[in-house]
Order: structure tokens, then sequence, then C-alpha cells
């Protein structure tokens, strides 16, 4: 049924551009990497003391898992050396950090 629907609105000639939603155009200078976690994403109020792991920093919450890539980006007139991907948007501005885990015996 919703084929069929879509079907008669694009041969009606109704276009489905407003539909499609864009981010705001980025320049990406040559040469950026991208690396990329593959444990599940998500988003922490604060790193727990048992995680061993990076996690991206921004706005005093803590993204982990995702995508992040470095490199020269422009956005909305600023320059970052960095960014990072959560639930399919851009974040900038934040900082990449490493959180080693605490050992009982160690920390005492």
């Amino acid at each position: 049924m919703q084929n069929k629907l879509l079907l008669m609105c694009v041969a009606g000639g109704l276009s489905l551009a407003p539909l499609l939603q864009a981010e705001p155009a980025v320049v990406v200078t040559p040469g950026s990497t991208t690396t990329t976690t593959t444990i599940t994403t998500g988003v922490w109020k604060a790193v727990p003391e048992d995680y061993e792991g990076d996690y991206y920093n921004y706005n005093n919450q803590y993204y982990y898992g995702g995508k992040r890539e470095t490199g020269d980006f422009e956005w909305e007139g600023h320059h970052y050396t960095d960014r990072y991907q959560h639930e399919g948007k851009w974040i900038y501005g934040g900082k990449w950090e490493h959180h080693g885990r605490k050992h009982a015996d160690r920390d005492k």
C-alpha cells in the first residue's frame, strides 16, 4: 500500500525533495582520516569507573562507540580538527579522550 502511494506521488509529478533534510555544508580537507569504533554507541552523563577505552567529550556528555574523523573540517564558519558522528549527525567542538580502567589494588 505504501509503495503504491509513493509510486502514485512520484508518477503524479510530486517531488520528494521536501521530505529530505540535508546537514549544513562541511568543507573537508583531503587527507582527513576516519576512526570507527565497533562497540554499541551511546551517551553517558559520567564515564563509568570500570570503562577502559575512548570517548568523545562534548558539553559534559560522553559519547562512546560510533565514528570519529580527524582532519581539517570547516562547519558554520569555524575550523575543527576532528568530529564525531552520533545517531547520524556530526558533532563538532568536543574532545577525544581516553579513560583507563581504575583497579582497586592500584588506586588505594
